[in-house]
């Protein structure tokens, strides 16, 4: 287990996409495998949280945005990868929450008002796991607005990211801020969209790395310049993007490439966004 802990950075630090892509797949088994062996070491718990939730974000939904005005059936087949990629990153996020802290499922099921109460006995340290579950599940929301029952999850995902903003703000280079930008971004204002405070997470986030981590701006445009319908802020995050270096943050290598790809796509199906 500590093998892959300290070893699980190299794939991040991947500059290939097709070489991470392939490999992150038997990445994920291999550690299934372990896990399977030994189900109650929390780092593999934690581990496959984090990947399955990555691998859908970066791979799957790229692919969506590839495939979403050129080929339905291919589109499809991507959307349903990433809901499921997305429900075992939350389901190992649950696990590991409830080796972490045997209350938390019952506060959840006891509704968002218990659910707050509980969070308001975690810190920073507490903030790994958490944040793994919940952007999964708000992933996953986000891919299935059709479904009545998942949307009204939402309220439970937005109160565990809020108190992760509350007290790790810039965990994993601004994820937490990235989730509120993209939030606030992808809905309307008559179902709590708001243009203005999606801008200032988004800045929020690009600063926690000074501008190098590249995905920031990738979502900037994919999410609020669209909403806002603003093409001038479009190009300027899609030129950040391209003119940025994915060496800038090595640790985030792939990261940068896969914002790179990102914003190729969105570029491409430009015409169907304004």
């Amino acid at each position: 287990a500590s093998i892959f802990q300290v070893g699980s950075p190299v794939y991040e630090e991947e500059s290939d996409i097709e070489v991470a892509e392939i490999s992150g797949l038997a990445m994920l088994k291999t550690l299934e495998v372990f896990w399977k062996h030994n189900p109650k070491e929390k780092i593999y718990l934690l581990l496959l949280s984090k990947s399955y939730a990555n691998y859908a974000f970066g791979f799957l939904e790229n692919r969506m945005l590839q495939y979403q005005y050129t080929d339905a059936a291919k589109y499809q087949i991507y959307l349903e990868r990433a809901k499921l990629f997305y429900t075992r990153g939350k389901d190992f996020g649950m696990q590991l929450m409830r080796r972490n802290d045997s209350g938390f499922e019952k506060a959840l099921q006891g509704g968002l008002e218990t659910l707050r109460k509980k969070l308001g006995d975690y810190w920073r340290t507490d903030v790994d796991g958490l944040f793994w579950l919940t952007f999964s599940w708000g992933s996953f929301i986000n891919l299935n607005k059709e479904s009545v029952e998942s949307v009204g999850d939402l309220a439970l995902v937005e109160a565990m990211m809020s108190r992760i903003v509350e007290v790790y703000p810039s965990f994993f280079y601004g994820g937490p801020l990235l989730f509120y930008g993209v939030y606030y971004a992808s809905r309307p204002p008559m179902l709590g969209g708001d243009p203005v405070k999606s801008k200032e997470f988004f800045e929020k986030a690009a600063k926690v790395t000074d501008g190098k981590f590249l995905m920031a701006y990738a979502l900037e445009a994919q999410f609020l310049a669209p909403q806002t319908q603003d093409r001038v802020l479009f190009d300027e995050m899609v030129g950040k993007v391209q003119q940025g270096s994915a060496e800038a943050l090595p640790e985030q290598r792939l990261a940068g490439q896969l914002a790179k790809q990102r914003v190729q796509f969105l570029k491409a199906n430009e015409s169907h966004y304004f």
